[in-house]
């Protein structure tokens, strides 16, 4: 199989596929732009120091079950 052969298959598949291929793409990047960041509060007593600091506070939950 030749370079050019390879490129020439590459070419094809972008030209048949370009829209799934950027919706994927679109897809992905939403992904790791809106995802949630991990929190650095490590204990209980951390979180209701928060909760009690008497500014507004967006709690979270997530469970992978």
């Amino acid at each position: 199989m030749t370079l050019n052969r390879v490129a020439g298959g590459a070419l094809r598949l972008l030209r048949e596929n370009w829209l799934f291929l950027l919706i994927i793409g679109a897809l992905g990047i939403a992904l790791l732009a809106l995802r949630t960041p991990g929190s650095d509060v490590s204990s209980l007593e951390e979180v209701e120091t928060i909760l009690t600091g008497g500014q507004p506070t967006v709690v979270e939950f997530y469970s992978n079950t």
